[in-house]
């Protein structure tokens, strides 16, 4: 491994009060992926997660943990 990775968040128990968690994203057809850089809890990214997958059909939206 090339270095040490920090979670802000712990990576097995998901709270919806735990901070940082941001959205991460990919085409469901494509080869590209990507992630929002706004930190916020994780009961925040998961609804608005939900919010952007009715919104683009095409990409698939989840919360992930923020790794430093």
């Amino acid at each position: 491994m090339a270095g040490n990775f920090v979670p802000k968040a712990d990576t097995l128990l998901h709270r919806e009060a735990d901070h940082g968690y941001r959205i991460g994203w990919k085409y469901k057809y494509r080869f590209e992926r990507g992630h929002f850089d706004e930190e916020m809890t994780y009961g925040e990214a998961k609804r608005k997660a939900a919010e952007l997958q009715a919104k683009e059909p095409d990409k698939v939206f989840w919360p992930e943990v923020i790794m430093e």
